[in-house]
């Protein structure tokens, strides 16, 4: 997979470059900007971007990603085979994804992804923000963190870009059942008593089993498979 970088100082958002992009026609392009003015995350939730973070999104044909969910868990697969290698040992443990796609270490966020797809030109956009050498706001400090936060010293945003893609090539090629394993083994949901916020209700449970579509919580009334929600682990 051959993907051209575009490096840009500052812009709204990169999903939001891309998502143009795509309507002209353009493919396999990553967009990385050094600050973000509109991020936004899952759910339309604001993203904060200040520099020293590391904000891209990949454009991609439709035909060659398949789902979305497929696309999300490369992606966070991909991360976390990257930042591991960044943690010292004693946090690598601690390293892991929360269903759907966010990376965490221990209970704070340091990478959110943000899939969006066009179905009129036929193209998916794979946005992902690392928190790296960027300042965690105050009001986020008790949830969110970031490699120099972690490790007490500033890195190179390019070198883990590129040590990513890498990551991403190999794994987006994988067969489904290797992607679904590897992100079982990164998971920090599976086996825990989880509660998942839908627009329409809360569920409470042990999250058993997640697949491209959604988590599998067996609950006091039953399984019960939610596709869409906010994860919260109780324990």
């Amino acid at each position: 997979m051959d993907l051209k970088i575009i490096h840009l100082r500052k812009i709204d958002s990169t999903n939001k470059y891309c998502y143009r992009l795509g309507k002209e026609g353009r493919r396999n392009l990553v967009v990385v900007a050094d600050v973000q003015s509109a991020g936004v995350g899952r759910l339309g939730r604001r993203w904060h971007s200040n520099y020293g973070g590391l904000y891209f999104s990949l454009l991609l044909d439709l035909k060659d990603s398949g789902s979305t969910g497929r696309l999300n868990f490369i992606g966070s697969i991909s991360v976390y085979e990257t930042l591991i290698d960044y943690l010292p040992e004693e946090l690598r443990e601690s390293l892991g994804i929360k269903f759907p796609n966010d990376v965490l270490v221990g209970d704070k966020k340091i990478c959110g992804i943000l899939s969006e797809i066009n179905w009129d030109h036929r193209f998916v956009v794979l946005g992902i923000g690392i928190n790296i050498n960027n300042p965690i706001p105050e009001d986020l400090r008790d949830r969110a963190t970031s490699l120099r936060e972690l490790c007490k010293r500033e890195y190179n945003r390019f070198e883990i870009l590129h040590k990513f893609l890498n990551r991403f090539r190999d794994n987006f090629h994988l067969e489904d059942e290797e992607i679904l394993k590897k992100y079982g083994r990164y998971s920090k949901t599976l086996g825990r008593y989880v509660k998942v916020i839908t627009p329409k209700e809360e569920v409470i449970g042990t999250a058993f089993k997640i697949d491209y579509g959604g988590i599998y919580l067996s609950t006091l009334e039953g399984i019960r498979y939610i596709s869409v929600g906010d994860c919260i682990h109780l324990r």
